[in-house]
């Protein structure tokens, strides 16, 4: 996809008033084409291999298979297409569902549209968007996507029980360097201690595969 070119979007929502405001409100985008729509999770999946998107918005609770079991299936079927779920639930813990099943945004009904128009740009472009309206939990995934890939190891291997010494000798590190880059995560995080890191890094483990979501 040329950067110049639209983002082609399928929007998938099992109420046609709203898949009609949401087309609505990106007409007044640009760089924004929605070339299909589905009610239901099944035919969104099918849509996605047919159209190849490069983004799928995605209501959580549709028909079938729900948006999280469908965010799932449209990474199968076409790993490019990235998806961004919309829904009216601004729920921490719903968003932690979101992104382990692999969706690369987040985006609440209620949001401008500038919001979900600067989320497909985002996430078509390799980014993660979350919502701001998701608060704490927004916040926390921000922080965590400042961690560098080293960083994100090391709380990793942390989590797993090891000390200092042992990820130093496994990942061929003194033991200063590895202490170093704790500081520098909970820099970051904007926590106090290495057992809030950890535990802020466990939750959302996800965060750390490939470097990405």
């Amino acid at each position: 996809m040329n950067k110049t070119d639209p983002k082609r979007v399928v929007l998938c929502d099992d109420h046609e008033i709203v898949r009609e405001a949401v087309k609505a409100r990106m007409m007044e985008a640009s760089g924004v084409e929605i070339v299909g729509e589905a009610a239901d999770g099944e035919e969104l999946v099918d849509k996605v291999r047919d159209l190849e998107p490069d983004v799928a918005i995605v209501d959580v609770e549709l028909p079938g298979i729900d948006g999280i079991e469908a965010t799932k299936e449209i990474l199968k079927a076409r790993p490019e297409t990235r998806v961004i779920i919309f829904t009216a639930h601004a729920q921490p813990d719903l968003l932690t569902l979101a992104l382990r099943a692999g969706a690369s945004g987040y985006v609440l009904k209620s949001a401008p549209s500038e919001d979900i128009a600067r989320a497909i740009e985002v996430v078509a472009g390799g980014g993660t968007f979350v919502g701001t309206e998701l608060g704490q939990g927004a916040r926390e995934v921000e922080k965590l996507l400042e961690l560098t890939p080293r960083e994100r190891e090391i709380l990793d291997l942390l989590a797993e029980g090891l000390r200092v010494k042992q990820i130093a000798e496994r990942l061929s590190l003194s033991p200063a360097t590895v202490h170093t880059h704790v500081r520098n995560a909970i820099a970051r995080m904007e926590v106090d201690t290495r057992t809030e890191a950890v535990a802020l890094a466990v939750r959302f483990s996800y965060l750390g595969a490939g470097g990405s979501m």
